[in-house]
């Protein structure tokens, strides 16, 4: 309800919301009522809060002001009418005084807010003052209409509103009060959406692929060059496969009933991709399965294609199936922030058919729910031109219009008259709020896109006479446009055997800052490269060359490119030095090198296999990929007929470039040794392959989205997805005491629990779990896994961190642990001390795998306290002799002991 800094606080809403319902009762009673005689005097009630309070010194509070009336009841109903003059007074601990006047009232509802800083500790006094108000002093109607659109008369004219004013204070102490909740820390495990609303700073892991229809995420694919990436997509650091999906009879046909033994099935190639145009939005990957041997969909006439498909992203669950939807051109994610409604509207999927490459006129969209895939709207007369997104994630469509004289055909027949529209996706759902209810609907109110109320602008552009083509388009920016012929003729068929006539072209600039919309900013005539060259539009980076910004033209039979000042049109630099001459073929769709600027460089590949990436402020090449030594090759040898893998650029975000094998029309059987690759923007350095061959032509069979990626693999007729994957990890330990002194033997695991996994064949083949691998392993270790590959022998496992919690209640680590290709782990440890022991097990992750822990309990045994006796030695077994001799010993020793006594009885004797 409140606009400005109380946006969205519930508190507030809630007020409000009374307010307006109670608002909207007396209103329905005084339509009841005629214009009156003598005028009203209105009384009114103001209301003051402060808040957080107290609020330490040097921070911000929130002061908030506002009537029990509206200004006029029709407000409620959604127009400008306002209250005027409101006065804040604070007074500061000190006596000093400081007064704001609020000219016209933000809100609707009669709420004004502001933001006020203490810097004085003690208390202030804030004093809010409606000084009254006439209803006839201000512009408004003299009629209105009801909630069901009849006009009435407006009730108040000639009445007055009556002053009133409230008060409150605000206690301002030394000491801060805590700050407001911040985002939670980043995940340190494995997370799936929805990503709870909390973690609002976890935006920068989230992204969505909104698929051909939106600037940005068509790759290559249909264009000659590419604009730019959309910059917030989040690809993986990581082949690590997640899952795969056969959607159609792929790899190897086996037997000897074809005519190319080992020949692989129908892959698509050009012009019948298997998988194009993949949309993510909200963690749901949407596709469109083949049938037969025609594409999901083609430029040049439509083919039949399986049920519109939703899964899971991260887990291929199929979450629904649409027969009766058309395969979806782009997802549609809006954020509506209005007064009654805040937040991101559920993703739609749009159909968009007419106004392609091959159709002309408006084209009609079909919208779709895409948690149901469910139809809920349909648009007609949507304009074709060239589109950008607004901050809102609003389709702004931009179109050159010639209002001057023309035929039949809208060719000019006179002075050409031009103006440039702007087209508000958005707008369809302007006036939603006709009623009571602030419920969206969804289907809009507006559903013919030719209303005129859907224009943001209509401007006349008089300084142009000829034919303007929209080449690059930034929000809030600039246009980059062009007139005049571009010298060559047709991308598609190459260079004309009649030379060109090497007459200039201009570029010039429209101005897109809001409220200097549709000034010409510069204007630059170019001279066509001399030797009868094909030049072709390019990209453009606005961050480049110190925020200036910079766009790029190609020279086709060159294969070099040229750099544009965007702040003044005037050349930087080039042309470059000759990219590599197989490059001559561009894309597989448009024999002409293709670029995509982004982080203030230009990148480049092609038939070739090299990446090229150019400084975009000064044409300098910072490095290349792909003609080097091991970890940065393409090189094929005998594989292709080429000598290196063709390469396309599929996407580019988190500061990775992303690419696929790919090229026009594949032989059979599929030449070995292609793969999807990854590599740093920033260094060129080579992040991660996996074998991969993915036929394209018009539009592109990549996507990525939450940190995964996914594409088509024709060697197996797979959609694959990859990213970082959730493990799991074990640890065990003696399960009986063990006496101390003894080493004790840890064992465990740590293995992939992604849902592919699960699936058939890597169940059979890994009953007890698929080990984890690292992420130098991880290409090797893949391919074995998922693609029937050899197992590799250079396998290596994953680190165990190990740690124990003692008897005397101390943590302490006792060393690491690598697992093998089973996933297993052991370590051997011999405690200090006696006593119940907890072992703890932690894979820390890597890219590949997120990390997992475990634990396990055992006991050694305290050693005895008393000593153990001396054992007795064993007893003899006497002879004859022996017994003999001891019989005379004995007697002996008694007539001794006689004699002794009887002399001693003798001495005693008188």
């Amino acid at each position: 309800m409140l606009n400005g800094l109380f946006k969205g606080k519930t508190a507030t809403i809630v007020l409000m919301t009374l307010l307006l319902a109670s608002t909207l009762a007396s209103t329905a009673l005084l339509h009841t009522a005629s214009a009156h005689t003598p005028p009203w005097s209105i009384p009114t009630f103001a209301y003051i809060t402060v808040a957080p309070n107290p609020v330490g010194v040097g921070q911000q509070a929130y002061v908030i002001m506002w009537l029990d009336k509206l200004f006029s009841p029709e407000t409620a109903l959604g127009n400008d009418y306002r209250f005027h003059n409101y006065i804040l007074t604070i007074r500061a601990p000190d006596g000093t005084v400081q007064t704001q006047t609020f000219a016209v009232i933000s809100d609707s509802t009669s709420a004004q807010d502001y933001a006020f800083t203490p810097n004085q500790v003690g208390t202030y006094t804030l004093n809010f003052t409606f000084p009254g108000q006439d209803f006839n002093k201000y512009s408004h109607p003299t009629t209105t209409t009801d909630f069901f659109g009849n006009p009435t008369p407006e009730l108040l004219v000639n009445d007055t509103y009556l002053p009133s004013s409230a008060q409150t204070t605000l206690t301002a102490q030394q000491s801060p009060v805590p700050p407001a909740i911040s985002g939670k820390p980043l995940p340190t495990g494995y997370w799936t959406r929805p990503i709870y609303g909390e973690n609002s700073n976890w935006y920068t892991l989230g992204s969505n692929w909104l698929g051909a229809g939106v600037p940005g995420y068509a790759g290559w694919g249909g264009t000659t060059n590419q604009q730019s990436f959309p910059g917030d997509a989040v690809g993986s650091l990581t082949p690590h496969i997640m899952w795969t999906k056969q959607i159609q009879s792929g790899g190897v046909v086996g037997g000897n009933t074809v005519a190319i033994p080992g020949n692989t099935y129908f892959e698509g190639s050009a012009y019948s991709q298997r998988y194009i145009n993949p949309i993510i939005v909200d963690g749901i990957l949407v596709y469109n399965p083949p049938i037969g041997w025609d594409g999901v969909s083609s430029s040049f006439n439509a083919e039949p294609y399986g049920p519109t498909t939703a899964v899971d992203l991260r887990t291929g669950e199929v979450l629904w199936t649409n027969p009766d939807m058309p395969a979806p051109s782009f997802g549609y994610i809006y954020d509506a922030e209005d007064p009654n409604q805040h937040g991101v509207w559920p993703p739609v999927l749009v159909y968009s058919t007419g106004g392609g490459l091959f159709s002309f006129g408006p084209a009609k969209w079909q919208g779709y729910d895409a948690w149901t895939g469910k139809s809920i709207f349909n648009i007609t007369n949507v304009p074709t031109g060239t589109t950008m997104l607004g901050p809102s994630g609003e389709m702004l469509i931009l179109t050159f219009v010639n209002k001057g004289p023309t035929d039949f055909l809208g060719n000019p027949t006179g002075q050409a008259k031009w103006y440039l529209q702007e087209w508000n996706s958005s707008r369809l759902w302007d006036n939603l709020y006709s009623g009571p209810s602030t419920v969206p609907t969804l289907q809009p109110p507006i559903t013919d896109g030719s209303d005129p109320s859907l224009l943001d602008f209509n401007i006349s552009i008089p300084a142009l006479t000829t034919q303007p083509n929209i080449e690059n388009a930034f929000y809030n920016n600039m246009l980059i446009c062009e007139n005049g012929s571009f010298p060559g003729t047709s991308f598609f068929a190459g260079t004309s055997n009649t030379p060109y006539p090497e007459s200039p072209y201009n570029y010039f600039a429209i101005n897109m800052q809001q409220g200097s919309i549709g000034s010409i900013l510069w204007f630059n005539t170019v001279n066509a490269p001399a030797g009868n060259i094909t030049v072709a539009p390019g990209g453009a980076d606005p961050t480049a060359d110190s925020g200036h910004g910079v766009f790029v033209e190609g020279y086709k039979e060159t294969m070099q490119w040229v750099g544009y000042s965007m702040a003044t049109g005037q050349k930087l630099w080039g042309p470059t030095a000759s990219m590599a001459a197989l490059d001559y073929y561009g894309n597989p769709a448009i024999p002409i090198i293709g670029g995509v600027c982004a982080y203030g460089k230009l990148y480049s590949t092609g038939y070739a296999g090299i990446l090229y990436a150019w400084d975009l402020t000064n044409g300098n090449l910072i490095w290349t990929y792909g003609n080097g030594g091991e970890g940065n090759s393409t090189y094929a040898g005998f594989n292709t007929p080429f000598g290196y893998y063709p390469m396309q650029i599929n996407a580019i975000g988190n500061d990775v470039v992303y690419m696929v094998t790919t090229e026009h029309t594949i032989e059979t059987p599929l030449f070995k040794g292609a793969v999807a690759t990854a590599v740093n923007a920033t260094t060129g350095a080579e992040i991660w392959t996996l074998s991969d061959y993915t036929g394209e032509f018009f539009g592109i069979s990549y996507a990525m989205a939450d940190g995964y990626n996914t594409w088509f693999n024709g060697y197996d007729n797979s959609i694959y997805v990859v990213g970082r994957g959730p493990s799991h990890t074990t640890v065990s330990a003696p399960s009986t005491a063990v006496l101390f002194g003894t080493p004790v033997v840890i064992k465990g695991t740590v293995t992939d629990i992604a849902a592919g996994t699960k699936q058939q064949q890597q169940a059979a083949n890994f009953p007890d779990g698929v080990p984890v691998a690292s992420d130098a392993s991880m290409t090797e270790w893949m391919g074995y896994v998922y693609q029937q590959q050899p197992e590799p022998t250079n396998f290596t496992g994953v680190q165990v961190q190990l740690a124990v919690l003692d008897s005397n209640g101390n943590h302490y680590p006792i060393g690491t642990a690598t697992t093998d290709t089973t996933g297993t782990f052991a370590f051997t440890w011999t405690p200090t001390i006696p006593g119940d022991f907890t072992v703890f097990a932690t894979f820390e992750g890597t890219n590949g795998y997120w990390p997992s822990t475990a634990d396990d309990h055992f006991n050694v045994m305290q050693p005895s306290s008393t000593s153990t006796p001396t054992a007795a030695p064993p007893a003899a077994y006497a002879t004859t002799s022996d017994l003999m001799l001891g019989v005379a010993i004995i007697a002996v020793i008694i007539i001794i002991i006689g004699a002794v006594l009887a002399f001693l009885l003798l001495r005693r004797r008188p």
